[in-house]
């Protein structure tokens, strides 16, 4: 297998010579923010709207960013030069190297990184099974950030209980999963809950959103509380990654049928055709 190609300030290096030194903040504190962006067909998919979220993260966490259009031509360079089409390229911006201080110390210049992995298309898409667990994160969860623990844990909770992804509740209130947005059916009706502080606003999220509208569906975008989960005639999960995946079960209770339903699949179809129109991909199914 060929060795993937890191981006590191403005290098592209071979895999096992990518380093970072041991003072970088984003390793002592978090202190960074990134980005997972889809490559259909060897284009990006939504570029625009990542990089806009990208800055809108930097600036809340008070971090200089290099130019945009510099990080576009990085990730678009790093698919082609490895004649990849089917990708995703994880970009992080971390604020640099410093002594180890408490507060924002300036430093010479943010570390960028890049790398870009294989990423095939699954259809039909897998279906999950979650578990609800308390959200313990931050309050700032609708910043991009490099500080995923609670989210890891949250995950390794789940798969210990033999689910595949876990859904943070909040108050009685369901946020999100922990790499995507959440979406039910709920007496015919789709309904995600609404963009907050605890909730990240999915690039793949706003995308459905525009399919329902062009679908003519009605949508809800209310607080969603938890009990609802166990009445839903379906849940999917949206994100980069995740694209549109079918839940099944949640808490060890079927959703529906048990099956992915048929709002589900009326939705990933039109996603593949956004696909298809913006980046010129088509989707092999079966």
């Amino acid at each position: 297998m060929t060795e993937p190609l890191v981006y590191v300030n403005g290098q592209f290096v071979p895999y096992h010579q990518a380093m970072v030194p041991v003072e970088d903040r984003a390793l002592q504190f978090g202190d960074g923010i990134y980005e997972v962006v889809r490559y259909y067909h060897g284009r990006a998919f939504r570029l625009a709207q990542h990089l806009e979220r990208l800055a809108r993260s930097a600036a809340g966490i008070d971090l200089p960013l290099p130019p945009l259009d510099e990080l576009r031509q990085v990730m678009d360079t790093m698919v082609a030069r490895q004649g990849l089409t089917e990708a995703t390229v994880y970009l992080q911006v971390t604020r640099g190297v410093a002594p180890r201080l408490h507060g924002l110390p300036a430093t010479e210049r943010p570390t960028v990184i890049a790398l870009a992995r294989p990423a095939p298309r699954v259809r039909p898409r897998p279906a999950l099974r979650v578990v609800t667990v308390s959200d313990d994160r931050w309050a700032r969860c609708y910043l991009k950030t490099t500080m995923l623990l609670p989210n890891a844990l949250a995950r390794e909770r789940a798969q210990r209980r033999g689910a595949d992804d876990a859904v943070f509740v909040r108050d009685g209130f369901v946020m999100e999963a922990t790499a995507a947005n959440v979406f039910i059916v709920h007496q015919g009706r789709l309904w995600t809950p609404p963009l907050t502080n605890y909730i990240l606003p999915g690039i793949t999220r706003a995308v459905v959103l525009e399919i329902a509208q062009d679908l003519g569906l009605a949508v809800r975008e209310d607080p969603l509380p938890a009990e609802r989960l166990y009445e839903a005639e379906e849940i999917f999960l949206t994100g980069t990654n995740t694209e549109l995946s079918p839940v099944v079960a949640v808490d060890g209770q079927p959703v529906g049928t048990g099956q992915p339903g048929p709002l589900f699949a009326r939705l990933l179809a039109a996603f593949d055709q956004c696909i298809a129109r913006e980046c010129g991909a088509t989707v092999q199914t079966g």
